[in-house]
């Protein structure tokens, strides 16, 4: 093997300088700094101090240095990764013993009552810009070597481009600068602030990618990664640079939110992939905390489906607005022991009740209302998997409809304050059992809520229905499905090239079903606005893309066919429904056909009763007669609609 300079260089470097050989060093510095000042200033002659004077007085500026060292401990930094911070230690203790020194001068010519100082002055303030810049220089000398000789040795590293100039920017190039094992080299800096185009950090050009062809800029720095740093960047600006650079093929990451930096420090290994959701284009939701607060704050909270994607987000919004405790009600044991670890160990809440049940046990769900005395219930349990539930009608009658019955009608018993139903736009101009299961739900609970007006009980039950479409991130949701297809290398299964959904994350769904239930005043169905469809193909190749691949050389799309009760699009509003606004942009409220009570709980009880035969085609068949537009894709079912 050929033994090359930064062969030994990085065989030396792999093992740490010793803390004593940097102390020997600075102290050695220290005395050679003192020494050949003293000469130079004495003009190479010693003569009318004597050696003596020489020795006394370096032995004095050496003990005043070594303490200043001791207590700065500048020999603790690793040279390796020397920093401003460490040049200001050098300079704190430098400077300190200086001055101490320079005081205690001054002291002994006062109380000798000499003609001249111990040390003369003009060798000490000299000393201290020398041994200032001895102590600092080597620091900075041995960490460029390195990262010369580690890149050398590494060969040619992946040039990856910094969005956001700023404070964290700054960090993340330290960051990746110290990094032994980083195959990245900075190659730029990209800002929209016109004040800082042109300038350079570090030895950085800051580009404008306005101004700038960005496809060359890729190309002539051979920048391979783009790395969001800024803490303050929009959404939709985040999108763009994401999609600028999917098109580029570059990969792109980002820096987290400074408070979830370990220890306030950042390292590569902190570093995220930009998520599906970055590219939704939604600006952050401005919540009325105030009155949300006063709703729940004090208050005993049901919430029902509590282990699932959206009951857990609901509880953890709720544990932000000092509720009196929260019951969290589910079946599933697992998932509620996660959530009860979650809560407890990270977000320190402990104000809550894990609750097993099912809300089809009439017996078990009285028992609770009973001794909890809830003021809110919020109702996520449900079966939402459209396929699933097309084999199962029974079950989704059991769960979706009579199970949101129970829970309503013991809310009227108990006096419950507000009822918040979490529906689904499957339930607009159903096609398949599950949207149409939610929708008779839905009919229920507003004429439930309706009877209770004209009856005019004051502590009567507000319901509020809300009404959204598909949740990224949920359990069982699209986006975890193609994710589990393309770390498993395809292919990606979408149903139909011109599928579209509407999308919307977790904490958004969660965070407006609190607005909603707060702004609520019983009966309504209140739907949010999800933005654009996106086209489900679309949806696969931006994350085929996000991950590093590309379609079609390493992971292929293919076109599976539309599943029993799957709708092409989706809607949020039936034909006959109209909408009015609220406060809350995000929210609108539907104006639906109202139905009579008494007809509604008939129909359900025959319906309900049906469960015994087990017959999917009755149930199917008089689900029909109570929701009229259910009219049955891709199903079993179609021939019921002839």
């Amino acid at each position: 093997m050929i033994i090359t300079p930064e062969r030994l260089f990085i065989k030396y470097y792999r093992n740490y300088t010793p803390r004593w050989i940097v102390f020997l060093f600075d102290v050695l510095a220290s005395g050679f700094s003192f020494s050949s000042i003293s000469f130079i200033v004495l003009n190479f002659s010693i003569a009318p101090f004597g050696w003596n004077w020489l020795a006394a007085s370096t032995a004095m500026v050496l003990i005043f240095r070594i303490i200043s060292f001791l207590i700065t401990r500048i020999y603790h930094g690793l040279l390796r990764y020397t920093s401003i911070y460490d040049a200001m230690r050098i300079f704190v203790a430098v400077f300190s013993s200086s001055l101490v020194l320079i005081v205690f001068d001054y002291i002994l010519f006062k109380v000798n009552k000499s003609d001249i100082y111990f040390i003369p002055i003009q060798i000490l303030v000299i000393d201290f810009f020398v041994t200032l810049s001895l102590l600092s220089a080597p620091r900075i000398a041995y960490k460029l070597l390195f990262s010369y000789y580690q890149g050398r040795s590494k060969g040619i590293k992946e040039g990856i481009a910094i969005f956001g100039a700023g404070e964290s920017g700054i960090i993340a190039k330290r960051s990746i600068d110290k990094d032994y094992l980083s195959v990245y080299k900075v190659s730029a800096f990209l800002d929209d602030d016109e004040k800082k185009i042109g300038k350079t950090i570090e030895g950085i050009k800051i580009y404008n990618i306005y101004e700038n062809n960005f496809e060359e800029l890729v190309k002539q720095l051979n920048i391979k990664t783009l790395l969001i740093a800024s803490q303050s960047i929009s959404a939709h600006r985040k999108k763009e640079l994401i999609e600028m650079c999917l098109g580029l093929n570059i990969k792109v990451k980002s820096v987290p939110r400074l408070e979830r930096w370990i220890n306030g420090e950042l390292s590569l290994a902190q570093f995220q992939n930009v998520n599906i959701e970055d590219l939704l284009d939604r600006d952050e939701i401005v919540l009325d905390r105030r009155t949300i607060s006063h709703q729940i704050s004090g208050k005993r909270i049901l919430v029902t489906g509590a282990s699932g994607s959206i009951g857990s987000e609901i509880a953890r919004q709720l544990s932000h607005f000092y509720p009196e405790k929260i019951y969290l009600l589910d079946q599933a044991e697992s998932p509620l022991y996660e959530l009860d670890m979650e809560l407890r160990e990270k977000m320190h809440f402990n104000n809550f009740e894990i609750v097993v049940g099912d809300i089809r046990n009439e017996i078990r769900m009285e028992h609770l209302f009973k001794s909890f005395r809830p003021h809110l219930v919020y109702h996520a349990a449900a079966y939402k998997h459209v396929p699933l539930m097309e084999d199962n009608p029974s079950e989704a009658i059991n769960t979706n409809v009579y199970g949101t019955k129970v829970l309503a009608d013991l809310s009227v018993k108990y006096e419950i304050e507000k009822f918040v139903f979490i529906s689904t736009d499957k339930a607009v101009n159903p096609s398949s059992v599950m949207g149409c299961s939610k929708r008779i739900a839905e009919i229920y609970i507003q004429s439930l809520d309706e009877y209770l007006k004209k009856v005019g009980n004051q502590n009567y039950t507000q319901f509020i229905t809300t009404r959204f479409g598909n949740v990224l991130g949920s359990n069982g949701s699209v986006m975890q499905i193609f994710r589990k297809q393309i770390m498993e290398g395809g292919p990606v299964t979408v149903t139909h090239p011109e599928i579209t959904r509407y999308f919307m994350t977790i904490p958004e769904a969660c965070q407006l079903v609190l607005e909603a239930g707060a702004l609520g005043k019983g009966g309504e169905i209140m739907i949010f606005d999800m933005g654009e469809s996106i086209k489900i193909a679309d949806l696969a190749k931006k994350m085929i893309r996000l991950a590093g691949l590309e379609l079609g050389k390493d992971i292929q799309i293919v076109f599976s066919g539309l599943r029993p009760g799957e709708k092409i699009k989706e809607e949020l509003l039936n034909v006959k429904e109209t909408t009015l606004p609220t406060h809350h942009k995000k929210i609108l409220v539907a104006q639906v056909q109202s139905y009579n009570y008494e007809r509604a709980y008939r129909e359900l009880y025959d319906l309900i009763r049906l469960f015994e035969t087990q017959n999917n085609e009755s149930i199917v068949s008089k689900m029909k007669l109570i929701v009229p537009e259910f009219i049955s894709k891709n199903s079993i079912f179609e021939n019921l609609d002839t």
